[in-house]
């Protein structure tokens, strides 16, 4: 009878340590990250009121180490809703990596081109996740993303009108 006490207090303790184990890992900071993917009809390399939103977007978050650059921690599987909305939940503080949400796959077909700044990069969202940065709460909010088409939308020609006229609004610098 006394081995069977014994064998049930060590089952017991194991159980214990089990759990604290799973309690330990649910104190792991988890973060909401929300952001938007649009599709740029005007080909202009900023949303502006002729972009569209785009659901059924593809994207990912990868946190990486600064100096090697090595992913440290991966998420996929973000995909738009019909107002071109994702919600990613991630996990842990990465506070010593650097995050951004990219994108993976266009929502539609006829706007899949990946716009770049001139010298390659492509268009990335990044992201603090760290509990450590003064925001108190587990919402990130990314800047959103965009698709362009292959050819701008007629439409378009309103918007450059508007930017040259504001830009002749403006005053030179001293």
């Amino acid at each position: 009878m006394a081995k069977l006490t014994q064998v049930a207090i060590v089952l017991a303790g194991a159980l214990c340590l089990l759990s604290l184990a799973q309690v330990a890992d649910s104190n792991q900071p988890q973060f909401i990250v929300k952001g938007k993917v649009y599709c740029d009809v005007c080909r202009a390399n900023f949303v502006n009121r002729f972009s569209k939103p785009m659901p059924g977007a593809e994207v990912k978050l990868e946190c990486r180490e600064e100096e090697s650059e090595k992913v440290t921690y991966r998420l996929t599987g973000g995909v738009t809703d019909h107002n071109g909305e994702y919600t990613l939940a991630a996990e842990g503080d990465h506070g010593e990596e650097y995050c951004e949400v990219t994108m993976v796959k266009s929502g539609q077909h006829d706007c899949d081109e990946i716009p770049t700044d001139g010298l390659g990069n492509k268009p990335v969202a990044e992201i603090t996740l760290t509990a450590n940065n003064g925001f108190h709460d587990e919402f990130r909010h990314a800047n959103p993303l965009y698709y362009t088409t292959k050819k701008r939308a007629p439409q378009c020609a309103e918007l450059d009108k508007e930017l040259a006229d504001d830009k002749e609004d403006e005053e030179p610098l001293p």
